[in-house]
């Protein structure tokens, strides 16, 4: 046994585990986390997420957490609101290009839609098979209420069909072409057949007015024209949908109204053109409106 230089006696180390025993050796605290403000733990960056949190992308070296979707290319995944004027010279110029990076699929879902349209047209309109009782109607001032309902339906299929090309001009806005699927992976169908209900039922009553019924038409159409624009994009309801697209009408009068313009326009040269011209003007009206619509409403369009 050695000595005890220096007078301090030694410890028994079973008196350790009785200290311990009776609670006077208590274990060590944890750690105290850094403060608000204090630089993060080596290696890891300033507010990155932490593995597992679906909200962000995956810090570097880490798998992707469940949950997590990466951002689509071209549809302003981090960026500010887009707040520059619109221009309707800029938003021709992006139609035409978007229209060339998808003709094929553009002139499928046109052709589609205008054989639709046409064969409803034939179907809802009885006189359009009978010369003789069409010249009669274009001669008469007075329209039967059953060609006022038959009319009101075949608006309802028009704004469905119209629906089908919105699809896939949206879908151009995102990533700057459309892909024939889109036009027909509807959205929010409920409110695309009750807001085709709706503008049904006022051309309908407008249609009794006499005088200055068709001019009413032209103006609730006017300030209806993005109504479907934001039952699609936005899943709003129609009544919703038709407060949201007066408020936005009403406050760019000038950018909707060269905007309408144009697209008549554009029509009136492709009808000239006769089939041909009509596969192109439909898809050009169609992105001309979206284009606008995605700007009027402060949000980025992707380049075509």
């Amino acid at each position: 046994m050695s000595e005890n230089i220096g007078g301090v006696p030694p410890r028994d180390p079973d008196d350790r585990d009785e200290r311990q025993e009776e609670g006077d050796l208590q274990p060590p605290a944890p750690p105290v986390p850094p403060a608000y403000g204090q630089p993060p733990a080596y290696g890891q960056p300033a507010g990155a997420p932490t593995y597992g949190d679906p909200s962000g992308p995956p810090a570097y070296g880490q798998y992707a957490p469940q949950g997590y979707t990466p951002p689509e290319p071209g549809w302003g995944y981090g960026q500010a609101p887009d707040e520059r004027p619109v221009r309707v010279g800029s938003a021709f110029s992006w139609a035409w290009a978007s229209f060339g990076r998808s003709a094929g699929a553009w002139i499928g879902a046109t052709l589609v839609v205008v054989a639709i349209g046409v064969a409803a047209s034939f179907l809802l309109t009885p006189d359009l098979r009978d010369p003789q009782a069409l010249d009669q109607l274009l001669a008469s001032t007075d329209v039967s209420m059953t060609d006022r309902l038959l009319a009101a339906v075949l608006s309802l299929v028009n704004t469905l069909l119209g629906a089908v090309l919105v699809h896939g001009a949206l879908a151009a806005t995102r990533r700057g072409r459309a892909e024939f699927r889109e036009f027909f992976a509807l959205r929010n169908v409920g409110g695309i057949l009750l807001l085709g209900l709706i503008t049904a039922l006022i051309d309908l009553v407008l249609g009794y007015l006499q005088g200055f019924g068709g001019l009413l038409q032209l103006v609730v159409s006017f300030f209806l024209v993005a109504a479907i624009f934001f039952v699609v994009d936005k899943e709003q309801d129609a009544i919703t949908a038709i407060r949201s697209s007066v408020s936005l009408v009403a406050g760019n009068l000038g950018v909707v109204l060269l905007t309408v313009l144009l697209a008549i326009a554009v029509t009136i040269a492709g009808a000239l053109l006769l089939v041909v011209g009509l596969l192109v003007a439909v898809p050009i009206t169609a992105l001309l409106g979206a284009y606008v619509y995605r700007r009027l409403v402060g949000e980025r369009v992707a380049p075509a």
